[in-house]
């Protein structure tokens, strides 16, 4: 099972998979494909970021980290996470 942060919400999990399957997307794309608004995605890929979930392409575009990776495989817990200032 999944250990998230205190600081996650559920909404969190679904932008890593997309992410994880789609490659490089911006907010717009992952919103309508999981069914939630493009400025919310953004804020929660903002926030994902900041925890190195996501890395964030100077076109705005987002993609997925190995700790990303390693958080949706299981393998981190997201709870032991520094924000990245």
């Amino acid at each position: 099972m999944r250990q998230r942060a205190d600081w996650m919400v559920p909404i969190d999990d679904a932008i890593l998979e997309y992410v994880r399957d789609a490659g490089e997307v911006p907010p717009a794309v992952i919103g309508r494909n999981i069914g939630s608004h493009r400025n919310y995605v953004g804020v929660r890929c903002r926030e994902l970021t900041k925890y190195e979930l996501l890395s964030r392409e100077e076109d705005g575009y987002y993609s997925l980290t190995s700790l990303g990776s390693r958080y949706l495989n299981e393998e981190l817990d997201a709870g032991e996470l520094d924000e990245d200032e």
